[in-house]
């Protein structure tokens, strides 16, 4: 000590020691509020996770579904023009099928299911199948791809099975161009 009184000495040494015990009042833990708390912003933040996620999960099952038509449609396409023949996706509305039949020069089916059978992924179904000037919701309806690339004009609609088919936000439409027969798919829309 360098001339300090036992007294000043005494009263700074006492002050460590209050302030220690005070330090260590204060670093108990959380309380049981806080964690409440804490665990009610996880519980909002998990809420809008799981909702954002099963909306993400419904659309890529649609986008899947339209994917796989749409190569189907341009298979047989290629088909028709590499082989000089003329070929035909049929698409199954009913139970949510399609594939590819090879036909002769009359039009009746020379082979089968030429792909085998393509379905639908689960939660998706077709809404509607437009030909030309008619439309289907029901039924087989067949696309007919030429030698020539060209085809029938077609438009194909899809959407989750368990989704209002009110929405029109909730659609893929897999278009054929008759001239062409070029497929375009195309998110939210519908005409």
């Amino acid at each position: 000590m360098t001339g300090e009184s036992p007294e000043f000495a005494q009263n700074l040494y006492g002050r460590k020691a209050s302030m220690s015990r005070r330090l260590k009042q204060q670093k108990r833990g959380f309380t049981a509020l806080e964690i409440v708390i804490v665990l009610i912003i996880l519980s909002v933040f998990s809420t809008f996770a799981i909702l954002s996620y099963s909306t993400y999960r419904k659309q890529a099952y649609i986008k899947e579904g339209a994917r796989t038509i749409q190569y189907a449609l341009t298979t047989a396409r290629t088909l028709a023009i590499n082989q000089n023949a003329y070929y035909q996706v049929q698409v199954d509305i009913s139970n949510g099928q399609f594939w590819i039949d090879k036909l002769d020069s009359k039009g009746n089916i020379a082979r089968p299911k030429v792909t085998g059978i393509n379905w639908l992924p689960d939660d998706v179904a077709f809404v509607e199948v437009r030909k030309n000037t008619f439309s289907y919701d029901t039924g087989t309806v067949p696309i007919l791809f030429r030698p020539n690339g060209s085809s029938e004009y077609a438009s194909i609609y899809l959407i989750g099975a368990n989704v209002d088919a009110a929405d029109g936000g909730n659609y893929f439409t897999i278009r054929v161009y008759s001239s062409t027969g070029i497929i375009q798919t195309f998110k939210n829309q519908r005409r």
